[in-house]
């Protein structure tokens, strides 16, 4: 990586995505004395907040500036760490939430658009795989070490760990330049509107097809529910962070070998093989007679599955959108999750009643499917 924006991107991915109470935040709340009805009160404020300025912070990226918009979601999330650590009042913390929901728009496809401006689309592949390893190793350290913390309550080490990270990571985002289209630092770009974006959309079967696989793995919410199923089968949180961290160096290793295998396979059937294998190791982690000490083993092949075929969809993503609406894209992508996290709720509070949380997933995974696998083989047949 000779390229110093893609390093110093690189270095952004790992500090920004740091969090040792990322896995563990409901416990952390329950532990500092909130409720399940005030702990639910800032998970809303969070998703509206962040899907309803997805979007908006998307476009205000691409027309005044990227890394602007990358420092101010960074101190947004430092304000949010500190509110973690420091308010105990429900309403400031609903509010902090809402504050997460808008850093998080804010960083959302920002810097990643300034990175994919730096390189050339045959490396995308290749850096994609990188991105990955990297996302999936600061995920897996947080995991670990994030489950230790949990165990013995040592919530204030572990925050002030993720206020450090997110420090570093601002420092970071003041390194990286930003070169506008046509090589002028910081230039506004011109002529965007959301009609363009909008518009862009609707001509693009590739980006539409991205959009509605983004929206439907996010409907089988499994993550936010790991650990709690686990936990119904015995295992504690220390097992269930180590799990994590093995899944996520697992996928990302994995992930390592895709440039090579595309190399002698057809890239749109190798990622349908991919994708649909991901589904069914999904099932079978869900299935209530899969045996529990197998529950680890399909939860961390169906990541990886996914690892696999997830560098030749962002790549596929990347080429179609175009440059000068990029965070704006990246934007609707993020949304989209957002929707889908959404609709899962919404499902869970029309079954929870009737059914439990396993039942609910799988009924979601089976809804999912029915637009997800049309959608993936659109993805990688169509040419942009």
């Amino acid at each position: 990586m000779k390229n110093r924006t893609v390093l110093l991107y690189m270095t952004f991915v790992f500090l920004s995505n740091f969090s040792t109470i990322l896995y563990f935040l409901t416990v952390y709340l329950e532990f500092v004395g909130f409720s399940i009805v005030a702990i639910s009160s800032m998970m809303i404020a969070y998703q509206v907040s962040k899907f309803i300025l997805e979007v908006p912070t998307g476009y205000i990226a691409d027309r005044f500036g990227r890394k602007a918009s990358g420092l101010v979601g960074v101190v947004g999330m430092l304000g949010y760490y500190a509110a973690l650590l420091l308010v105990r009042s429900p309403l400031l913390l609903i509010g902090a939430f809402a504050l997460k929901g808008f850093a998080v728009a804010c960083l959302s496809g920002s810097i990643e658009a300034i990175y994919i401006d730096s390189v050339s689309q045959d490396q995308l592949v290749r850096l994609n795989v990188v991105e990955r390893f990297v996302f999936y190793a600061s995920y897996a350290i947080s995991a670990c070490v994030g489950g230790f913390i949990s165990s013995v309550g040592a919530y204030l080490i572990g925050l002030s760990a993720d206020i450090i990270a997110m420090v570093l990571t601002l420092v970071v985002v003041v390194c990286i330049p930003e070169m506008r289209r046509g090589g002028t630092a910081g230039a506004p770009e011109r002529g965007i509107s959301p009609k363009m974006i909008g518009a862009a959309i609707a001509c693009n079967g590739i980006l539409r097809s991205a959009f509605i696989m983004d929206c439907s793995q996010a409907f089988v919410a499994l993550e936010d529910f790991f650990s709690l199923l686990l936990a119904g089968r015995g295992m504690n949180s220390v097992a269930s962070g180590v799990t994590i961290a093995v899944q996520l160096l697992a996928s990302a290793s994995m992930g390592l070998i895709v440039p090579s295998v595309i190399a002698h396979v057809d890239k749109g059937r190798f990622a349908r093989i991919c994708g649909i294998i991901r589904l069914v190791l999904t099932a079978l982690f869900l299935i209530p007679l899969t045996p529990a000490n197998l529950l680890p083993v399909f939860y961390v092949l169906q990541t990886v599955a996914y690892s696999l075929f997830a560098p030749i969809k962002y790549s596929v993503f990347q080429n179609a959108a175009d440059s000068s609406m990029r965070c704006s894209l990246i934007s609707v992508q993020s949304q989209m999750v957002a929707v889908g996290a959404v609709l899962f709720y919404l499902l869970n509070s029309v079954l929870s009643s009737v059914a439990g949380i396993r039942v609910v997933l799988l009924v979601a995974l089976g809804i999912s499917s029915l637009v997800y696998i049309p959608a993936l083989f659109r993805l990688t047949s169509q040419r942009p």
